[in-house]
């Protein structure tokens, strides 16, 4: 591993690149075409284009700028921040990243991609955060794909003997299920409570909880809920962990539909839902949220996800 100095924003970087190339029978990317998806200078620069995005959208509110920041499920929802803050960016103050590692597979083709765990500061205090950025193109800007804050050390993630990370094919057998599947397994728990293929977290658990109390609340006043999780469709990153398993990225949709029946009112809505219609209203209103998660998916057994949140994508009366 290597330590080197770079811009005021990344104070180290601990490079971990991939093995390599293409797949594997053991479904690791494998292959004499594979190459890093990044290398440690440019890795560098992804960071600090990403933390100066990101600075000058929240201080300056700056949506152009917002809009630099997210691809892949945080794209997705960007356009709902802007909404839901009447045209600007969250005002959450400036961030620095420090103690940065770099989890940079090799990889055959695009989309190219590499996992971070760092440490957040923002004003004077510091969050462990988990990030994936990802390149759409060979033309196209690196961008921030995934980030999630996590408590306690970061994913152990299996390195070869040249220090580099493993990315894991999606549709690989080797495991106790597909990484490709864990989208739709974590949204059968959001839809039913079915955890059979997947543990969630206590924010899915409260989460379900919340909803079951709201659903009540709005059938006391004649507005009936209906809702359905699915795959958003973007990819799902995954990377060898040291006992075999993989640690998954992915995202999910949940897509709800508020119905008003006899003498109901469907202002009654979540907060968000009704920040973002602004007093926009109708016998029906649909509202899509999406759920970024990281998983650690084991060779036997249950996954278990480790880091999940959801933010509100879109809403529509009619």
């Amino acid at each position: 591993m290597r330590h080197r100095r770079v811009a005021p924003a990344v104070l180290a970087i601990l490079l971990l690149a991939g093995c390599q190339g293409g797949h594997d029978d053991d479904g690791d990317a494998a292959g004499d075409t594979a190459a890093p998806a990044v290398s440690a200078e440019a890795s560098a620069q992804v960071l600090a284009a990403y933390v100066r995005h990101y600075n000058r959208a929240v201080t300056a509110g700056d949506a152009k700028e917002w809009r630099e920041v997210g691809t892949d499920a945080l794209g997705a929802t960007a356009e709902a921040t802007l909404r839901l803050g009447g045209g600007r960016p969250p005002r959450t103050g400036a961030i620095s990243l420090r103690n940065p590692v770099m989890y940079v597979p090799r990889l055959r083709g695009l989309p190219r991609w590499f996992a971070v765990s760092a440490l957040e500061r923002r004003g004077g205090a510091e969050r462990p955060i988990f990030a994936v950025f990802s390149q759409q193109s060979a033309k196209s800007a690196w961008r921030l794909s995934s980030r999630l804050y996590f408590h306690g050390p970061p994913p152990r993630i299996a390195t070869d003997e040249q220090g580099y990370a493993v990315a894991v094919d999606p549709g690989t057998s080797t495991l106790a299920t597909t990484p490709a599947a864990l989208p739709a397994a974590h949204g059968a728990y959001l839809d039913r409570g079915d955890d059979d293929t997947i543990r969630p977290t206590d924010v899915a658990r409260g989460w379900r909880t919340a909803e079951a109390r709201q659903e009540k609340q709005l059938r006391d006043h004649d507005v009936v809920v209906t809702g359905r999780s699915s795959p958003t469709g973007y990819p799902v990153y995954a990377l060898r962990t040291g006992d075999g398993g993989a640690i998954v990225s992915y995202s999910v949709r949940r897509t709800t539909t508020y119905t008003a029946t006899g003498s109901g009112d469907v202002a009654v809505l979540p907060a968000d839902v009704r920040t973002y219609l602004h007093g926009r209203t109708g016998h029906r209103v649909t509202a899509a949220w999406i759920w970024r998660a990281v998983t650690y998916l084991p060779v036997r057994g249950r996954a278990t996800t480790l880091i999940e949140d959801f933010d509100l994508a879109s809403a529509q009366a009619s």
